[in-house]
C-alpha cells in the first residue's frame, strides 16, 4: 500500500511518531492542491496532525478526504541549487521548489516584490536570508517546524510573523535586511493567509 495511504490501525491506541505525520501532512497538501479541501482549513487541519497523540486521531484528521491512487512523489536526493545572490532593478522576484540551500542567501529588489518559499527545501541548520527592498513587499515561507527570526529594519512599512510551533531538528532561518517602502511577512507554511499571497504559494509550490 502506498505511503500516503493512511490504513486504519489495528492498534488504533498506538503512540504517533513524526515518521506516521508525514504522509498525513502530504495527503492535506495533496488535497488543497486538488481543491478537495479549502486552503482555509490547512491551519486547523495541521493543527490537529501535530496535536494527535495516537493513530486514531491521526486517521481522524484525513478521514473525511480522498484516498490518493499513488503516493505523492517525494523530494529528490538532489534539488535545484538554490541562488546565493539576486537582483533586480525593477520587477519581482520569487523564488521556490525542490532548493537545495547549500548557504546564505541575499535578495535585492530595488522596485518590486520579493518572495522565497523554503517550505520545501534541503536547508542546513541555520541559514540567513537577506532581502533589501526600496519600494516593495518583502515575503518568506518557512517549513512548519523551523525556527524563524525576523530582524532588519522597515522604515515606511508593516512588518508580520506568523510561525508554527517550533520542533527539534528543525533549521533556524534568521531573515535580515533593509525595506524603505512596504511590508514584510514572514509565514510557516500552514500559516500563509488567503489571497494574493495564497496564489503565490500554490504557484511556487506546483499546486
Amino acid at each position: 500500500m502506498a505511503d500516503d495511504l493512511v490504513p486504519q490501525s489495528p492498534r488504533p491506541n498506538d503512540p504517533v511518531t513524526d515518521d506516521d505525520r508525514a504522509p498525513v501532512l502530504r495527503r492535506i497538501q495533496h488535497a488543497i492542491g486538488t481543491d478537495a479541501l479549502e486552503f482555509d482549513e490547512l491551519d486547523n487541519r495541521f493543527d490537529d496532525v501535530y496535536a494527535a497523540t495516537t493513530r486514531a486521531e491521526l486517521e481522524a484528521v484525513v478521514a473525511d478526504l480522498p484516498a490518493l491512487a499513488a503516493p505523492l512523489p517525494t523530494r529528490p536526493e538532489v534539488g535545484h541549487p538554490a541562488p546565493q545572490n539576486q537582483f533586480s532593478f525593477a520587477g519581482d522576484i520569487q523564488i521556490g521548489g525542490w532548493l537545495d540551500v547549500d548557504g546564505d542567501i541575499s535578495l535585492t529588489n530595488l522596485l518590486g516584490d520579493s518572495t522565497i518559499d523554503l517550505s520545501s527545501a534541503k536547508l542546513p541548520a541555520e541559514v540567513v536570508v537577506t532581502m533589501n527592498s526600496i519600494l516593495g513587499d518583502r515575503r518568506i515561507i518557512v517549513p512548519d517546524g523551523a525556527r524563524a527570526v525576523l530582524e532588519g529594519q522597515t522604515m515606511l512599512g508593516d512588518s508580520r510573523v506568523d510561525l508554527a510551533e517550533p520542533r527539534p531538528g528543525m533549521p533556524t532561518i534568521r531573515v535580515r535586511g533593509f525595506g524603505l517602502v512596504g511590508d514584510v511577512r514572514l509565514y510557516s507554511l500552514s500559516r500563509v493567509p488567503e489571497g494574493i499571497f495564497r496564489r503565490i504559494w500554490k504557484r511556487l509550490s506546483g499546486s
